[in-house]
């Protein structure tokens, strides 16, 4: 396996726990539609989007078109 799918699966494994952390505190908590559209500083769901656009950056990175 190359460097880049070892990558992707450990990014994909991070993604996926990071996505039964959210189902977890969802069904602990309730969803709060105010704070995941305005999240307070250091609150669960600001976390959880920023852990999440970091992985979707690198396995999905902005289309860079060339003119």
């Amino acid at each position: 396996m190359d460097a880049v799918s070892q990558e992707n699966n450990e990014l994909s494994a991070k993604r996926i726990a990071l996505q039964e952390s959210f189902k977890e505190h969802t069904d602990a908590n309730g969803f709060s539609y105010e704070e995941w559209i305005n999240p307070p500083a250091g609150s669960f769901y600001e976390t959880y989007k920023n852990e999440l656009q970091a992985i979707n950056d690198v396995m999905s990175p902005e289309l860079a078109y060339q003119s």
